[in-house]
């Protein structure tokens, strides 16, 4: 049979994830069918699913619920938690699952993270387009029984497999100013507490997918404001910031001034790289090439990878990488089933202040060395065609900028040497993302803006 969906869902599959406008890409009509599809495609008798605070979560849980379990497969529920729980779930119970999540888009946006057993992401090319396809032919069974549902609490378990080993007496009278941005945080930021004798004075620690108080990405200045306030106001030691769904994280220094996440990935990587030499670690054409440089000083060897959660996860297996770092605040761990974890960045990020308070040091010292050169925030730019304007962008930079270099990976890697940076392709919105960096941030805001101003020139062109 063909299906007549009610929501634009071709805008909603998208390289890495499922996403999009509710209702109008995204819907529980479309998420129900996705719930047979993923079953059905793959012979799944069993799934873990875990969901965000988001306005229609519930509604597109209950839709992805009974879509599974029309075809045959039962329900383990984990609730409402992070994803990286989520990931955790998957893991130790070695079942594939869902997160229904829009991860750090608008409150206007839904979506789903799904993966096979062991936390392992669907892509376009592992899945997501097999699942498009089979709901493209209404290729469904009847299923001869139908699936059941149970509920299992997995935070216990995960609060115990993160903080294992670490040493709690270390962060003792360690205060951290957290803005949890109504988002999942509120759920994790509570089992840290529990156990650490730090002080989380959380801000907006309430539930509340219309995220009342800011938007959900964190490394936005703008998101950041009442961060650095409560920072500028009171005595912390550092500030962090969460997206939705808990699995980005941005850092802020004692004063209120944001650490960019390669700087945060570089002082990983050397902690790291000091019980691993030699390792690899990976990192993205948007990441700062302060982090490169400094896997490089450090013994280790960096590995570039494609920009996005879900490629980042893939090349780290294949490639036996044992960290990883992005540019928008996802670090990622061999350790954690190579996902994302913010708590395991919380972790060493306390485990290094300890350190260097005992000598001392505030935050912002702390990082200073690993703060080499200056980066934009990324601007992102709508098109009606992204990979037209994707090479019209490339001529113009050519052309125009002179630049030493210009690779394409994952988009445009650019290189004019005294400032350089990338020009790519969006996996999640109908756009271009721009940012670059300099030792000079006036210089590498002069070329954003030549290559934002163009791009909006063109942004409508169809041939």
């Amino acid at each position: 049979m063909t299906l007549k969906l009610q929501a634009d869902y071709n805008r909603a599959f998208k390289a890495a994830d499922i996403r999009g406008i509710y209702p109008t890409e995204i819907d529980d009509e479309l998420v129900y069918f996705i719930g047979r599809a993923f079953v059905e495609e793959f012979g799944y008798k069993r799934l873990v699913v875990a969901r965000d605070m988001r306005i229609h979560s519930d509604g597109l849980y209950e839709a992805f619920v009974k879509g599974a379990t029309d075809s045959g497969a039962s329900i383990v529920d984990v609730g409402m938690v992070h994803s990286p729980a989520l990931y955790y779930a998957s893991g130790t119970l070695d079942l594939p699952g869902v997160m229904i999540t829009a991860s750090h888009s608008p409150k206007d946006y839904h979506g789903l993270k799904l993966v096979h057993a062991q936390a392992i992401p669907l892509t376009e090319k592992t899945g997501l387009n097999k699942i498009r396809r089979r709901i493209e032919r209404g290729q469904f069974i009847d299923a001869k029984k139908r699936g059941r549902i149970t509920k299992k609490n997995v935070l216990k378990g995960y609060q115990k497999f993160v903080l294992k080993g670490f040493k709690a007496k270390q962060v003792a009278g360690m205060k951290i100013a957290c803005d949890a941005g109504n988002g999942m945080a509120g759920v994790l930021l509570p089992l840290l507490q529990e156990k650490l004798p730090a002080k989380f004075d959380v801000m907006f620690g309430k539930l509340d997918g219309r995220f009342p108080n800011r938007d959900s990405d964190p490394t936005l200045s703008k998101n950041q404001r009442q961060l650095k306030d409560r920072l500028k106001k009171k005595k912390y030691d550092f500030g962090i910031s969460f997206d939705g769904d808990g699995d980005r994280i941005a850092f802020l220094d004692e004063t209120g001034k944001y650490v960019n996440s390669a700087d945060i990935g570089a002082l990983i990587a050397g902690r790291l790289l000091a019980k691993e030499p030699k390792a690899k670690l990976g990192y993205t054409m948007l990441t700062s090439r302060s982090y490169e440089e400094a896997i490089k000083a450090d013994g280790g060897k960096p590995v570039i990878m494609r920009v996005g959660h879900a490629f980042i996860k893939d090349s780290m297996r294949k490639k036996d990488v044992i960290f990883a770092c992005e540019h928008s605040g996802h670090f990622y761990f061999k350790d954690y089933f190579f996902t994302d974890s913010v708590t395991l960045t919380l972790l060493a990020v306390m485990e290094a202040y300890a350190e260097a308070k005992a000598e001392g040091k505030t935050f912002g010292q702390m990082v200073k060395p690993c703060q080499k050169y200056k980066q934009t925030e990324d601007v992102i730019v709508l098109v009606k065609d992204k990979k037209l304007a994707l090479a019209k962008t490339e001529k113009f930079i050519t052309t125009k900028l002179k630049p030493k270099s210009i690779k394409r990976f994952d988009g445009l890697v650019v290189d004019c040497g005294d400032v350089w940076g990338g020009v790519k392709v969006s996996v999640t919105e109908y756009a271009l993302k721009v940012m670059f960096e300099s030792a000079n941030k006036k210089l590498a805001k002069e070329t954003q803006d030549k290559i934002v101003a163009y791009i909006k020139s063109i942004a409508n062109a169809t041939k």
